[in-house]
């Protein structure tokens, strides 16, 4: 987190993540916690933000998140009846701060800003969890307790040194300490801290993993991928066997546009007993290692075995619209980027996918519908911009 001075950098990261580990438990658990009465908000901010809601007709659910935090977090969810589910999503977030009233605002704040764009055709990506029917949700709409906003613990002060120390203090009670590693950049100047909490629940896909799971993947991201196989060769070192390090290996590989050499690897990660959630993938780089080979119907076969992991993945169904489309099984990859758009309606490059399709079967007229859907949720697709001026200059010729 980043901030004006390194306390306001430390308090921001240290309440993201109270934020993470309340809502992971409370989601994981589908645990029922106490509904916040909204008219127990008093802030004129936060009345201001429940009002704009009431007036468009969003039903809107507060709850409190604290659990045993001794740190006030609101979670929020939020959906418009007259257009979910087919224009919009329900969206549920939360706020964490050291006062109940700015977690309300961060909340619904929050709610406005990845619910500011379903007239697009967008979807948001969710940090906690995504619902998609509203009994989903039933652990957060129902609950019998209600309570006022006031009730919520208030470790807010002026001095933000103090508030940090109450929020430290209140984490020891349930045996969580706090560090800070200070991430500023000599030239930039802007504090900048990673607040580690060791022990606090972060999302369910990280449940179950441990050093060798995080090390590897920040390892991965480093600018240079020959750098960071370097540094996946010495943990291979440390932890013997371990999937996660020849996965990351085979991206590395993957990065460095050598796929037989990643092959090798994702397909050893596969060998080393993966964590379900994994698994899907790991088959879907296998599947793009035999792509950048060009062994277009291998990589088919290996993606199918990762969709049956996976079916909700839109990265599996891009390779296979790719791979299709090198086939020149032109209706079979349409198939497959529509899948993606029904997981994502605002995913851009795949209308312009689809219109690729098109053009190559020779539909020029949709091809150019769809390059110019394509074009108004992202500009900045240049094959479809100029598919689609190719397209009219061939329009105009044959008039």
């Amino acid at each position: 987190a980043a901030g004006n001075s390194y306390e306001e950098a430390v308090l921001q990261g240290l309440c993201e993540v109270v934020e993470r580990h309340v809502s992971s438990i409370i989601s994981h658990e589908k645990r029922s916690v106490p509904t916040i009465s909204p008219d127990s908000v008093k802030d004129p901010a936060g009345r201001e933000l429940i009002e704009k809601f009431q007036k468009n007709g969003i039903r809107l659910y507060l709850k409190d998140f604290s659990l045993n935090t001794g740190i006030p977090t609101v979670g929020a969810l939020a959906y418009d009846p007259t257009t979910f589910p087919h224009d919009s999503e329900i969206v549920f977030t939360a706020g964490t701060t050291t006062s109940p009233e700015k977690s309300v605002i961060r909340a619904l704040t929050e709610i406005a800003q990845l619910a500011g764009d379903f007239q697009n055709r967008t979807t948001y990506k969710p940090t906690l969890t995504k619902f998609g029917e509203l009994n989903e949700a039933s652990y957060i709409t129902s609950g019998d307790k209600t309570v006022e906003l006031q009730s919520l613990p208030n470790l807010s002060d002026n001095n933000l040194k103090v508030e940090i120390g109450r929020c430290a203090n209140a984490l020891s009670f349930i045996g969580l300490d706090v560090f800070a590693v200070d991430m500023t950049h000599h030239k930039l100047k802007i504090p900048v801290v990673y607040t580690i909490i060791p022990g606090a629940h972060f999302r369910d896909r990280t449940r179950e993993t441990d050093v060798c799971y995080h090390s590897a993947r920040q390892i991965s991201q480093l600018p240079d991928p020959g750098k960071a196989l370097k540094e996946m060769n010495r943990m291979s070192t440390l932890f013997a066997n371990r999937y996660e390090t020849e996965f990351f290996s085979g991206y590395m590989y993957e990065r460095l546009e050598d796929p037989r050499q990643a092959l090798k690897h994702f397909q050893r990660a596969l060998s080393l007993d993966p964590r379900p959630v994994d698994i899907a993938s790991i088959y879907c780089h296998v599947g793009i290692a035999y792509r950048d080979m060009g062994l277009f119907e291998k990589a088919i076969k290996i993606l199918l075995k990762g969709r049956s992991h996976n079916g909700e993945s839109k990265e599996i169904y891009q390779q296979l619209g790719y791979c299709s489309f090198k086939l020149a099984k032109y209706e079979e990859a349409i198939e497959q980027f529509e899948k993606v758009l029904e997981i994502d309606p605002g995913s851009a490059i795949d209308y312009a996918n689809i219109g690729a399709n098109l053009k190559a079967m020779g539909h020029n007229t949709e091809a150019v519908k769809l390059y110019e859907m394509a074009l108004e949720l992202d500009p900045g697709i240049d094959f479809a911009r100029d598919h689609l001026r190719e397209l009219r200059i061939s329009s105009k010729i044959d008039s």
